[in-house]
């Protein structure tokens, strides 16, 4: 209650918490007086008082949430922060630098606006100037945004500013595509590279098939040619000088226009003739139409489907390599957008359910936030997400929905109704939940199910009916590896990627099955990553060496002793005649043997072998599982790798820093104890170890390298609520809807 905004728009109850506050200090004051606990409490009047309180703070917060829902209806995205964290932003939104900690829960792609602060050119208050992105990208607004009055206010104008940039962005964008690549790559950001490609590759299809229609059957071939020789010259772009960030330009850039140069490639195939062909009219297209808008804006169709660029800023944080399996559930998902339904891609884990969601609203420039659901989620936490799309007119993922208990999703399927028929009668408005909320309809709501996997609930039948189910079973590895080693530069993907996901094939029917092994495509994309950062490492190293060392180094540490042989006798069949020297790791090896000796411990091989092992695996992944049976050294590996990081950032040795370690036992407390749980008498959020944990790692600033270690059984009540931790999205959901992201941890 000190932010004074509060106080001015809830003066009564200030003046009540005043009143509360006083009485608290006096009662206190009194107890700590008389010295005796027993005593204390029978004090005269004291539990009057105390009860006199409790009915004064219930008040008090009851017109706040109903202060704090008035903040959220003028910014939907505030739908999507807690509490605590909206009260802190309220508390400091005279103090920008403050609620810069919080822009990117806002803004998926936003890590911190490029603040001018009062008197850098000439402006009386603080301004902001432009986006930055975490990739290192920056993106300048057309205007400054004047940040000054309520906090909320000012975010929406800078929503408008990041909307009107793009938009006059993507105009210029255009233009300059005829121009030099070099340049144009150079100049606009990433996703208005692929959108302007991709309105490019329609225009240029639409012209070769009209040419078709009038008797040239040459036209698509001649369109075929060209997209592959544009293929060759940005991948030789690629193997050159390039920043961080203009590489993931162009690697995310390659990734699209592959599959642009495939559909012509299909096209030609399916002797496709004219513009009205199916075949043409369910590829995603883009079209510029310069008669709306001050600047022009850009319309997505596909089939009967046409949907609007939405114009969020989406940063440099890659795109998916598009199969026909994606191609079907895009074009499932967008047919359910245009009936007003939710999408429900389905499948086993690993098959890029959440991603192609992800990547459509890459396409769309939609916010798209992801939720990891769980059993403890109910209606009025659900109910506030949706609250928070319809009006923000964003996306919302829901992973593992069927984890949801069953009474839930009956309550929620009723809400999810409500919501599809307010679209459906295009209401600027409607009732949900008790108030009068606007509706925007760009908004989609996409749920992911596992179903085979136990435990999960069976979706309700009224629920079911209004989602659009699209079947994910078995990805296309070996065209994934391969468009993923093409964008990143390799010229020998088609060959690499076979050997790939012959050796994975290879793996998984030959290896000893064991419950910690994974040959599937996250386990797949991680090797390729790996060979990528290999690759720009070393532009020079043999791409067989490349590849090789990624499989060995991305592979080996999970096999017990039977199964590494064998892994090595099928990398020599697949790579013969390829020696790989032992990377040499000096000053850390011996660091690590100065620690073993400094505990007392012997330089046993294995010990220092998988302590190597693990800080290679760290420098690919964000999260490690060390597996072994009790006193097989899994803590004296970790640990031995922890204090021999810290100690080389002691000593200032380049690339280290110091490395701090939370340790919790998930096992020792209940899943309410790790996450967190509503109070059921007050309704109020009591936040668990774990979430407590991760919310201070992530607000904290320093470069320190920051270790969550879950040391104790991996069980699946309390592992599956850190799916969308592990996975691409780095966020922990919890069931108050709070998202805390993990990208620094």
């Amino acid at each position: 209650m000190a932010s004074e905004d509060i106080r001015k728009q809830l003066p009564l109850e200030s003046s009540l918490f005043d009143q509360v506050n006083t009485a608290y200090c006096s009662v206190t004051s009194s107890m700590a007086q008389v010295q005796n606990a027993l005593k204390a409490t029978h004090l005269p009047h004291t539990l009057d008082t105390l009860l006199d309180m409790q009915d004064k703070l219930d008040r008090i917060q009851k017109c706040l949430d109903q202060y704090l829902e008035t903040k959220r209806m003028m910014f939907p995205r505030f739908y999507f922060l807690s509490n605590d964290d909206l009260l802190e932003i309220l508390g400091h939104q005279k103090d920008p630098d403050q609620v810069q900690k919080h822009i990117k829960k806002c803004f998926e792609a936003i890590k911190s606006l490029y603040l001018l602060y009062p008197g850098t050119r000439n402006n009386l208050t603080f301004e902001a100037a432009g986006m930055n992105a975490p990739d290192g990208e920056q993106v300048l607004f057309n205007t400054n945004v004047v940040i000054a009055g309520a906090v909320e206010g000012w975010l929406v104008r800078v929503e408008a500013a990041m909307i009107a940039s793009l938009e006059k962005l993507y105009a210029g964008c255009l233009v300059a595509y005829r121009g030099k690549k070099e340049k144009w790559i150079k100049e606009f950001p990433g996703q208005l590279l692929i959108t302007c490609g991709q309105t490019a590759w329609t225009n240029e299809c639409i012209k070769a098939l009209n040419e078709v229609a009038k008797g040239d059957k040459k036209a698509m071939k001649t369109l075929k040619k060209k997209w592959v020789s544009y293929l060759n010259k940005l991948a030789d772009m690629v193997r050159g000088q390039l920043t961080s960030t203009e590489r993931k330009k162009i690697v995310a850039l390659i990734t699209i226009e592959i599959h642009s140069r495939d559909v012509v490639d299909r096209l030609v195939k399916q002797n496709c003739k004219s513009t009205n062909d199916f075949e043409w009219l369910m590829q995603l297209r883009f079209y510029f139409n310069k008669d709306l808008g001050e600047h022009g804006i850009c319309e997505v169709k596909q089939t009967v489907t046409c949907l609007q660029y939405s114009y969020e800023y989406q940063g440099n944080n890659g795109r998916l390599v598009i199969t026909p399996l994606t191609d079907r559930c895009v074009l499932t998902m967008t047919t359910a957008l245009h009936l007003n339904r939710g999408g429900n891609p389905l499948g086993p884990a690993g098959t890029g359910k959440t991603e192609t969601v992800k990547d459509l609203g890459k396409n769309l420039a939609k916010y798209v936030i992801v939720f990891n659901c769980s059993d403890g989620l109910d209606y009025k936490s659900v109910g506030r997400m949706f609250s928070g799309l319809v009006q923000s007119g964003g996306w919302g993922c829901f992973d593992e929905f069927n984890r949801i208990e069953i009474e839930v999703l009956s309550v929620v399927a009723q809400q999810v109704l409500t919501i599809m028929q307010a679209l459906t009668m295009k209401l600027p408005e409607f009732m949900f939940l008790g108030s009068v909320i606007k509706c925007n309809h760009n908004m989609g709501i996409f749920i992911t199910m596992n179903p085979g996997y136990a435990g999960r609930t069976e979706l309700p039948d009224n629920l079911k009916a209004l989602m659009r189910p699209c079947a994910m079973m078995v990805p296309d590895l070996a065209l994934i590896a391969e468009v993923m080693l093409q964008a990143e530069g390799f010229r020998d993907a088609k060959v690499l990627a076979k050997k790939t996901t012959t050796l994975y094939g290879l793996m998984i029917q030959q290896l000893s099955k064991q419950d910690h092994y994974d040959f599937g495509l996250r386990s797949l994309k991680a090797v390729l990553n790996m060979a990528g950062a290999l690759k720009r490492e070393d532009p020079n190293m043999q791409e067989e060496h490349i590849l090789l060392r990624a499989l060995r180094d991305m592979n080996a540490p999970k096999f017990i002793k039977e199964d590494a042989a064998l892994f090595k006798l099928l990398l020599g069949d697949l790579f013969p005649s390829i020696e790989l020297a032992i990377p040499e790791y000096g000053s850390l090896q011996s660091a690590i043997q100065s620690e073993l000796t400094h505990q007392g411990l012997q330089l046993h091989p294995t010990i220092l072998f998988k302590t190597i092992q693990l800080f290679e695996s760290q420098a690919t992944r964000h999260c490690n599982m060390i597996v072994g049976q009790t006193m097989a050294g899994k803590s004296t590996v970790w640990k031995t790798l922890q204090a021999a990081k810290s100690q080389l950032a002691k000593d200032g040795a380049p690339g280290y820093t110091p490395v701090r370690v939370q340790v919790l036992n998930p096992k020792s407390i209940s899943l309410n104890e790790i996450y967190g749980v509503y109070d059921l008498s007050t309704f109020e959020w009591i936040d668990g170890i774990l979430s407590a944990i991760f919310r201070t790692l992530a607000s904290d600033d320093k470069p320190d390298e920051k270790w969550i270690m879950l040391d104790g059984p991996v069980d699946t009540l309390w592992i599956e609520s850190m799916n969308s931790v592990m996975d691409d999205n780095k966020v922990l959901t919890l069931i108050n809807g709070d998202r805390i992201g993990t990208y620094i941890i």
